[in-house]
């Protein structure tokens, strides 16, 4: 099985990190890139509302739990998880040729810092607008 490649994407908040992310999606895709995207934060938030069915499983002791609707299926893992628990289970859960981590500080994740904020271990580029760029870089490591 092919190891997708992963590039984590940082700064300060509202600098633009989702958009570009969302951009840099919209274009890949385009061109037949399967990706895959983590959001991290520090934040102490889930996406599991109180209350609801999935929610209940979860405080009931649940540590795995899905959700399947007619329009998506959600994997909810009960824990917290280090960057390379989430790849490995981004890696059995399909073939993709790219993940994209927004908000990494892992030290081996290669970064792209947007904005002014300290640079990161294993920064590879600070986007200064250059998209064009910025695709160049990341399909170099998908080839």
């Amino acid at each position: 099985m092919k190891h997708p490649a992963v590039f984590g994407f940082y700064g300060e908040s509202n600098t633009g990190k989702t958009s570009l992310i969302e951009e840099t999606i919209n274009r890949l895709t385009k061109e037949g890139c399967k990706i895959a995207t983590v959001k991290i934060t520090d934040k102490k938030i889930g996406i599991d509302s109180i209350g609801k069915d999935t929610w209940r499983h979860g405080k009931a002791g649940s540590k795995l739990v899905i959700l399947s609707s007619p329009i998506e299926t959600d994997f909810l893992f009960k824990n917290k998880q280090n960057l390379d628990e989430i790849l490995q289970h981004i890696n059995e859960f399909g073939e993709y040729d790219l993940v994209l981590v927004e908000g990494a500080n892992d030290k081996t994740t290669p970064k792209i810092r947007i904005g002014n904020i300290p640079e990161r271990e294993n920064t590879i580029l600070t986007y200064d607008g250059d998209f064009k760029g910025l695709i160049n870089t990341i399909k170099n490591e998908i080839n």
